[in-house]
Protein backbone atom coordinates (compact mmCIF):
# COMPACT_ATOMS: atom_id res chain seq x y z
CA UNK A 1 0.00 0.00 0.00
CA UNK A 2 3.01 2.28 0.32
CA UNK A 3 1.56 4.25 3.18
CA UNK A 4 3.47 6.91 5.06
CA UNK A 5 3.60 7.17 8.82
CA UNK A 6 2.36 10.48 10.21
CA UNK A 7 3.96 12.44 13.03
CA UNK A 8 1.86 12.99 16.14
CA UNK A 9 2.22 16.76 15.77
CA UNK A 10 0.34 16.45 12.46
CA UNK A 11 -2.86 15.11 14.04
CA UNK A 12 -5.78 17.48 14.16
CA UNK A 13 -7.75 17.98 17.38
CA UNK A 14 -10.83 16.11 16.11
CA UNK A 15 -8.82 12.99 15.29
CA UNK A 16 -6.93 13.16 18.59
CA UNK A 17 -10.23 13.33 20.46
CA UNK A 18 -11.53 10.35 18.44
CA UNK A 19 -8.40 8.37 19.40
CA UNK A 20 -8.92 8.97 23.13
CA UNK A 21 -12.66 8.25 22.91
CA UNK A 22 -11.90 5.03 20.99
CA UNK A 23 -9.44 3.83 23.64
CA UNK A 24 -11.95 4.49 26.42
CA UNK A 25 -14.76 2.71 24.55
CA UNK A 26 -12.52 -0.15 23.47
CA UNK A 27 -11.30 -0.86 27.00
CA UNK A 28 -14.83 -0.56 28.39
CA UNK A 29 -16.06 -3.19 25.91
CA UNK A 30 -13.45 -5.83 26.80
CA UNK A 31 -14.51 -8.39 29.37
CA UNK A 32 -11.83 -10.60 30.84
CA UNK A 33 -9.10 -11.79 28.51
CA UNK A 34 -11.19 -11.86 25.32
CA UNK A 35 -10.09 -10.82 21.85
CA UNK A 36 -11.70 -7.69 20.50
CA UNK A 37 -13.07 -8.10 16.98
CA UNK A 38 -11.68 -5.20 14.91
CA UNK A 39 -13.96 -2.19 15.30
CA UNK A 40 -13.91 1.03 13.31
CA UNK A 41 -14.88 4.15 15.21
CA UNK A 42 -15.94 7.14 13.14
CA UNK A 43 -17.48 10.32 14.47
CA UNK A 44 -21.05 9.09 14.07
CA UNK A 45 -20.84 5.30 14.53
CA UNK A 46 -18.90 2.25 15.59
CA UNK A 47 -18.69 -0.48 12.95
CA UNK A 48 -17.72 -4.06 13.80
CA UNK A 49 -15.58 -5.36 10.93
CA UNK A 50 -16.34 -9.05 10.39
CA UNK A 51 -13.18 -9.87 8.45
CA UNK A 52 -10.87 -12.88 8.46
CA UNK A 53 -7.63 -10.92 8.83
CA UNK A 54 -6.41 -7.60 10.13
CA UNK A 55 -5.29 -6.64 6.62
CA UNK A 56 -8.86 -7.17 5.39
CA UNK A 57 -10.11 -4.97 8.24
CA UNK A 58 -7.66 -2.25 7.23
CA UNK A 59 -8.97 -2.44 3.66
CA UNK A 60 -12.53 -2.17 4.94
CA UNK A 61 -11.61 1.02 6.81
CA UNK A 62 -10.57 2.68 3.56
CA UNK A 63 -13.81 1.54 1.91
CA UNK A 64 -15.91 3.02 4.72
CA UNK A 65 -14.04 6.33 4.59
CA UNK A 66 -14.35 6.47 0.79
CA UNK A 67 -18.12 5.82 0.88
CA UNK A 68 -19.16 7.88 3.91
CA UNK A 69 -19.07 11.47 5.08
CA UNK A 70 -16.44 10.62 7.73
CA UNK A 71 -13.09 12.35 7.41
CA UNK A 72 -11.37 10.25 10.11
CA UNK A 73 -11.52 6.72 11.40
CA UNK A 74 -9.89 4.79 14.21
CA UNK A 75 -9.47 1.02 13.93
CA UNK A 76 -9.37 -0.78 17.31
CA UNK A 77 -8.22 -4.31 18.14
CA UNK A 78 -6.21 -6.00 20.89
CA UNK A 79 -3.17 -8.26 21.02
CA UNK A 80 -0.82 -9.96 23.45
CA UNK A 81 2.57 -8.29 23.66
CA UNK A 82 5.69 -8.19 25.82
CA UNK A 83 6.58 -4.89 27.47
CA UNK A 84 9.72 -3.70 29.26
CA UNK A 85 10.94 -6.13 31.87
CA UNK A 86 9.67 -9.10 29.88
CA UNK A 87 6.11 -8.89 31.21
CA UNK A 88 3.56 -10.40 28.83
CA UNK A 89 0.35 -8.37 28.77
CA UNK A 90 -2.52 -7.23 26.58
CA UNK A 91 -2.58 -4.08 24.48
CA UNK A 92 -5.47 -2.27 22.87
CA UNK A 93 -4.14 -0.93 19.57
CA UNK A 94 -5.74 1.93 17.68
CA UNK A 95 -4.75 2.94 14.16
CA UNK A 96 -5.68 6.30 12.68
CA UNK A 97 -6.99 6.79 9.17
CA UNK A 98 -7.84 10.00 7.32
CA UNK A 99 -9.75 10.46 4.09
CA UNK A 100 -7.50 11.08 1.08
CA UNK A 101 -4.31 10.66 3.11
CA UNK A 102 -2.04 7.67 2.62
CA UNK A 103 -0.68 7.64 6.16
CA UNK A 104 -1.58 6.23 9.54
CA UNK A 105 -0.40 6.14 13.12
CA UNK A 106 -0.72 3.41 15.73
CA UNK A 107 -1.15 3.88 19.45
CA UNK A 108 -1.13 1.29 22.23
CA UNK A 109 -2.80 1.24 25.60
CA UNK A 110 -1.35 -1.63 27.62
CA UNK A 111 -3.63 -3.22 30.21
CA UNK A 112 -4.18 -6.11 32.60
CA UNK A 113 -7.45 -7.88 31.79
CA UNK A 114 -10.21 -7.98 34.36
CA UNK A 115 -10.57 -11.13 36.39
CA UNK A 116 -13.68 -12.72 37.84
CA UNK A 117 -13.70 -13.63 41.49
CA UNK A 118 -12.88 -17.22 42.32
CA UNK A 119 -13.02 -19.20 45.52
CA UNK A 120 -9.53 -18.09 46.55
CA UNK A 121 -9.13 -14.78 44.71
CA UNK A 122 -11.14 -11.56 44.59
CA UNK A 123 -12.30 -10.04 41.32
CA UNK A 124 -10.04 -7.49 39.65
CA UNK A 125 -11.18 -4.77 37.21
CA UNK A 126 -9.34 -4.07 33.97
CA UNK A 127 -6.27 -1.99 34.79
CA UNK A 128 -4.43 0.33 32.42
CA UNK A 129 -0.64 0.02 32.40
CA UNK A 130 0.97 3.38 31.73
CA UNK A 131 -0.27 6.03 29.34
CA UNK A 132 -1.44 5.84 25.74
CA UNK A 133 1.74 5.35 23.70
CA UNK A 134 2.47 6.25 20.09
CA UNK A 135 4.27 3.29 18.54
CA UNK A 136 7.37 3.99 16.45
CA UNK A 137 8.07 2.61 13.02
CA UNK A 138 10.19 -0.59 12.93
CA UNK A 139 11.70 -1.64 9.61
CA UNK A 140 11.99 -5.29 10.66
CA UNK A 141 8.28 -5.71 11.46
CA UNK A 142 5.82 -7.05 8.89
CA UNK A 143 3.44 -4.09 9.25
CA UNK A 144 6.19 -1.52 9.98
CA UNK A 145 5.15 -0.83 13.60
CA UNK A 146 6.83 -1.90 16.82
CA UNK A 147 4.47 -3.50 19.33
Amino acid sequence: MGEHIAKIEGLNAELLELIHRSVDMGLASIEGDEDLIPVLNIKSAMIVLQTETLDEARGAVQTVLDTSAADHGVLMYNIYTTIEGGMRTRALLVETYERNKDMRMRFAQYYRPSKRASFLAPSRPLERIGELTCLPVCADQEDNFCA
